[in-house]
């Protein structure tokens, strides 16, 4: 009799004790005490699943279905070099009976960025129309890269190149030390971070390091080249 007692009181305790449980999972406070005369601890609220955290304020924002938006990145542009064998094929020819060496061309380059071609002459720094010039088609064409630099910034670059470096009525020019390939080695590194190729740059040294060459620099000193066709750049709040 006293074993069912307190059976029938232990059954009695575990019964109140899932009541109490389930009453607190609800919201309901019980007020029932265990037999130490403390109140029952309720349980903590069920956590999320890991794959349901909560979302972040910016995607509550997006409507269900619809694609978050994409970060905004520079627009890219590519930059050229357009080459020009001045000679037409004559250096490659004639190079090793007059200066003992073999030189492929004598080079003329210019820059391409923005849908248009700039180069530098005798008149200073001028624009046309890519492949606009009376040189016609370059011999080659050299992929330098793409730049994240505006058409807006470039030519405010070039204005402050036509102001100082390469300036409009072309007095700093000079055939061997600064001319239509020291301005697209300027431009292509400010553009891009590259040099155009030292073939190119290295020309006028392999010229001068010849017996010929030193022979006739009084009078290549006194050429200046500016291809026909572009028009000269000036550019403050516009270009001409």
């Amino acid at each position: 009799m006293a074993v069912a007692h307190a059976q029938k009181e232990r059954f009695s305790f575990r019964l109140l004790c899932h009541l109490t449980v389930g009453a607190a999972a609800a919201g309901v406070d019980s007020g029932v005490t265990g037999p130490d005369g403390l109140p029952l601890a309720e349980p903590s609220p069920p956590r999320p699943p890991p794959d349901k955290e909560p979302p972040s304020p910016s995607q509550a924002l997006i409507p269900p279905g619809a694609r978050p938006p994409l970060e905004s990145t520079p627009a890219l542009h590519p930059v050229k070099l357009y080459v020009y064998d001045l000679s037409k094929g004559m250096a490659r020819r004639l190079s090793p009976l007059m200066l003992g060496k073999q030189l492929d061309g004598i080079w003329h380059t210019s820059i391409i960025v923005h849908k248009d071609e700039f180069f530098y002459g005798s008149g200073g720094i001028s624009s046309c129309a890519p492949g606009g010039t009376l040189l016609g088609p370059p011999d080659s064409v050299v992929d330098l890269g793409s730049t994240e630099v505006t058409e807006e910034i470039f030519l405010e670059y070039l204005s402050s190149l036509g102001e100082s470096m390469f300036r409009y009525r072309g007095e700093s020019y000079n055939l061997f030390e600064h001319n239509c390939n020291t301005f697209s080695n300027e431009v292509a590194q400010f553009l891009t971070g590259r040099k155009i190729p030292s073939y190119i740059t290295d020309l006028p040294s392999e010229v001068l390091s010849t017996p010929f060459g030193q022979a006739l620099r009084p009078l290549l000193d006194s050429i200046q080249i500016q291809p026909p066709g572009g028009n000269t750049f000036r550019r403050h709040n516009g270009q001409s």
